[in-house]
């Protein structure tokens, strides 16, 4: 659990805006109206709205996936240094034991 801990802090920042980004506010009709021209302005508009939206969600998306890769990268390197020092320490336990059981045969 505690390895997800540095991944959960990086992507927390991101997750309101992508949230945001995917729910986007649409223009509503204010009335029921008959006339075409009207509706079609407010379809469009919120065509646009939308793919604004999905415009913001998709750079928020790369933020978060850059983010996400960084931590895994730095966690990656922090495993690999604690393999090295788990291996430093066994050989050296190994050492230990192999000279105190020469001290004690002599």
């Amino acid at each position: 659990m505690a390895a997800w801990m540095p991944i959960i802090k990086v992507v927390l920042p991101y997750l309101a805006p992508i949230l945001q980004a995917a729910l986007p506010a649409f223009t509503k009709k204010k009335s029921e109206t008959t006339e075409p021209l009207v509706a079609q302005q407010i379809v469009s508009q919120q065509i646009s709205e939308l793919q604004e939206a999905v415009k913001t969600n998709s750079e928020s998306t790369r933020a978060l996936a850059k983010a996400i890769e960084e931590a895994v990268q730095a966690n990656d390197k922090a495993m690999k240094r604690v393999r090295l020092i788990a291996v430093v320490a066994v050989v050296i336990a190994a050492l230990s034991l192999l000279l105190a059981a020469v001290s004690l045969l002599k």
